[in-house]
């Protein structure tokens, strides 16, 4: 059931009216923000806070209301502040950090149990609400936004030496399965998961390394790992049983086509912002070794700040030796997806997506799809998450730059998602009797 929060303000003989609709919904949903009761033409000012642990983001757009007093922001320009334009969901997508907060600061959700909560409010001219403190508000309300929809089911794994989290949709099933990872930051990461599972896909989020007592290092990974995960998920009796659908970014980027490449269990890989070649570390399987590209250090560029740009760290993989460590893409079966950004400063991940393309295109395979995105980074996420540019690497205690232009790099992350979600139920799911969601 969709919800409107409406809180109201009385100023001077006027009431100002705030209407959010839906004011609890899922990340990924657009929401309708109507501001009535106004003056006509008076100038306002937009403002949104998120409160994420220790983190504090903030966005604001500036507004003139119409002749009657009213500002939708569907169908009115913002004419300042964050963004300009007609933007329905710019005040998320435009999110900063607070002024005070730590450089490269990235926000992911750490618990899926509970929402995003957005506090919205509307405050009379047009102010910098990156300076303001604390100005009086006409009215203000709070909005959830949520990776977990209602009904999913989170399940952690501990199996073997599998970790992770499960999430099941509600209903009986059996759904299409899927196992979702992120790169070499290491850890867990699974509020993607969560968003998968609320859109219809039992869902493994899975960490590899850097988390619990899985290896603390790239170096430690097999393949091996990952088909012990594939069998788990398809032997769960609310998961189709016929194949497994993949999405990996950046370091899981090349795992999920190493998958796609040699394993049957694979029905469908979706690569986000990888390269085509095994990096850092030569990745084992079964009885042979996949060759890595190495990472050459002298090849990153530190700036005065002492930010790296590690665009081109790996080794050369098109002449000796760095092309045999290319994954052998031509031999899969299962389509696979690339996902890339042009202005993605991480990882070339264009030209790597062609290279794969072109090892495919030899063979005479036609299994694979390209989103190239142009002004986008590296950290293509979810619809609506603000753009980060640069971020801290965990794993290698540097800041890392990620690329990108905000509005360009949201309309990707938009866009992606949902031939994503499309993808994935074109070659996952086989029940085709099932409403999706």
């Amino acid at each position: 059931m969709l919800h409107i929060a409406r809180i109201q303000f009385r100023k001077m003989s006027s009431q100002a009216r705030l209407l959010v609709t839906p004011a609890t919904a899922l990340v990924d949903d657009k929401v309708d923000i109507t501001v009535e009761r106004l003056a006509p033409r008076q100038p306002v000012t937009l403002h949104a806070r998120l409160l994420e642990g220790t983190a504090r983001f903030q966005s604001y757009a500036h507004y003139r209301a119409d002749d009657t007093g009213r500002v939708v922001v569907a169908k009115q320009p913002s004419l300042g502040g964050l963004y300009t334009g007609v933007d329905q969901m710019g005040l998320f997508w435009s999110m900063q950090p607070s002024p005070g907060q730590k450089p490269g600061l990235r926000l992911r959700k750490k618990d899926v149990s509970t929402p995003f909560l957005v506090d919205l409010s509307v405050h009379d001219g047009h102010l910098d609400m990156m300076e303001e403190q604390n100005p009086a508000a006409l009215v203000t309300t709070r909005l959830e936004r949520w990776y977990l929809g209602k009904g999913v089911k989170r399940i952690p794994l501990r199996e073997g030496r599998l970790r992770g989290a499960l999430f099941l949709p509600p209903g009986e099933g059996p759904f299409p399965g899927v196992i979702d990872m992120f790169g070499s930051t290491g850890g867990f990461a699974d509020y993607r998961s969560a968003l998968l599972a609320s859109r219809g896909f039992a869902t493994l989020g899975l960490a590899f390394f850097g988390y619990e007592d899985l290896p603390n290092d790239m170096s430690d990974v097999d393949l091996d790992y990952f088909e012990e995960a594939a069998d788990w998920l398809l032997a769960h009796p609310k998961v189709q049983g016929h194949g497994v659908g993949l999405v990996g970014t950046s370091k899981a980027g090349e795992i999920v086509q190493a998958m796609a490449t040699y394993m049957k269990q694979v029905s469908a890989a979706v690569a986000i912002s990888s390269y085509s070649a095994v990096s850092y570390a030569p990745l084992p399987y079964k009885d042979m070794v996949l060759p890595c590209a190495r990472w050459m250090a002298d090849q990153i560029v530190f700036t005065e700040d002492g930010f790296a740009n590690v665009q081109n760290q790996l080794e050369d993989i098109t002449t000796e030796p760095g092309i045999h460590a290319c994954i052998q893409v031509e031999k899969s079966h299962c389509p696979i997806m690339f996902v890339t950004g042009e202005d993605d400063i991480n990882i070339p991940s264009v030209f790597h997506a062609n290279k794969a393309i072109a090892r495919m295109k030899a063979h005479g395979k036609t299994n694979y799809t390209l989103l190239k995105y142009p002004g986008t980074g590296h950290l293509i996420e979810p619809p609506y998450t603000p753009h980060c540019g640069f971020y801290f690497h965990s794993a290698f205690r540097v800041y890392v730059y990620a690329g990108g232009v905000p509005k360009a790099h949201t309309a990707a992350q938009e866009d992606s998602w949902s031939k994503i979600l499309d993808f994935l139920r074109k070659n996952v799911d086989k029940c085709e009797t099932r409403s999706k969601l």
